[in-house]
């Protein structure tokens, strides 16, 4: 009988209403991992936690974040894409709860593995998603809109810490979130996982195939960039700046709350931004921009500092909907989610885990400036790939 009411909820969402939940599904699967950054100045005094060891937890649910969406597509396969993105929410749920309770960085640790491990369980499935329901003429702006969600996300984290830290404290900001990842995974198993599709394998044949298109790993070296430029930077910069500045942990927040308004209007705009530059060139040009801000962190002082972190985020975001864009070119459309699989696996190893650890190793020495001069240089590399690969992004 619970089953037939259950079932007389659920059925195959419209376009509009799936890239709703998509969005609603993204941003508690980056809200749980963007929280913790905000977070870390606080976790620092009560945990004793070093800026290495903040480095090395991103590094950690980066890895699990990658290596869960390798093996995803066993997942997808068997459940769907739609189910699969329920059970991706309730592993974020599993480590915010986690994190919670957390009297140490090992428990700390578990927490953030879980949360790394969700959302990379639900990225492939939430875009293959779109990539089979949405023409490839409205992609673009279909990206742009699911984009929103773990741009939000980004956005209301540290609005999110200032709020509430001094009436529920960074457990009970984490207990709410987790409360909150729960009704957002029912809501999606009763309106938006009903008749999706489900994915191929991660089989060797499948990954073997992919390997061998070069367009493959320009992809990936983009991706990476993009994800160190968002994710990379941001996990790491509250934390740098509480300990090589003068300035305190809710000064920090309000910064990059506003770095992150500027960059969710560019995003709203992401659209037409690519249908009028198209996707390289956006590409190209948001590289350069984001490259030069990254590099102005590193070496300026007071307002200078100040403008660079506002304006750093400002345009990366609007990267994304035009390599995702790209991406669903790759290759065959049957094989889509292990291709996307793959791609955001290199980036989020190399963005979002090597990076910040990169960034926290050369703080405790005294140099961190030089791990944002390093990311810079990377982002000029992908530039310079994209300009001796013409054809990537051409369709």
């Amino acid at each position: 009988m619970v089953d037939n009411i259950v079932n007389s909820f659920r059925h195959r969402p419209g376009n509009s209403q799936l890239i709703a939940l998509l969005i609603i599904a993204v941003f508690f699967s980056m809200v749980g991992r963007t929280i913790i950054s905000p977070l870390m100045p606080y976790l620092q005094q009560d945990l004793n936690i070093t800026l290495a060891t903040v480095g090395a937890l991103f590094l950690w649910s980066s890895i699990s974040y990658s290596l869960v969406m390798i093996f995803s597509g066993y997942l997808t396969a068997w459940i769907g894409y739609g189910n699969t993105v329920v059970v991706a929410l309730m592993m974020i749920v599993i480590g915010l709860v986690v994190s919670a309770v957390a009297g140490n960085e090992v428990v700390l640790a578990i927490g953030m593995i879980f949360i790394g491990a969700g959302g990379g369980t639900y990225a492939p499935s939430g875009i293959a998603m779109i990539n089979t329901r949405v023409s490839i003429e409205k992609r673009s702006t279909a990206f742009s809109f699911h984009e929103t969600g773990s741009n939000g996300a980004v956005l209301f984290a540290p609005l999110i810490v200032l709020a509430s830290v001094p009436f529920l404290g960074w457990r009970g900001i984490l207990l709410v979130l987790a409360l909150l990842a729960a009704l957002a995974a029912i809501v999606f198993y009763l309106f938006g996982a009903s008749e999706s599709e489900v994915g191929a394998k991660p089989n060797l044949r499948t990954i073997g195939t992919i390997l061998r298109l070069p367009d493959a790993y320009v992809a990936m070296l983009i991706f990476s960039t993009a994800i160190s430029g968002l994710h990379g930077v941001y996990s790491i910069m509250p934390a740098y700046l509480v300990e090589h500045s003068t300035w305190s942990a809710e000064y920090v927040n309000s910064l990059i709350t506003v770095s992150r308004v500027i960059g969710i209007s560019f995003l709203l705009m992401a659209g037409p931004i690519i249908r009028f530059l198209g996707k390289r060139n956006t590409l190209i040009l948001v590289l350069l921009f984001t490259a030069m801000m990254t590099g102005l962190i590193a070496i300026t002082e007071g307002p200078m500092l100040q403008a660079a972190v506002i304006l750093q985020p400002a345009l990366i975001g609007v990267m994304f909907p035009a390599q995702l864009s790209c991406i669903s070119e790759i290759g065959e459309s049957w094989y889509q989610n292990v291709t996307v699989s793959l791609i955001i696996t290199f980036g989020m190893i190399a963005g979002a885990g090597i990076v910040p650890a990169m960034v926290g190793v050369l703080g405790d020495m005294g140099i961190g400036w030089c791990g944002f001069v390093a990311i810079a240089a990377i982002m000029l590399v992908a530039v310079a790939v994209l300009v001796l690969n013409p054809s990537f992004g051409r369709r």
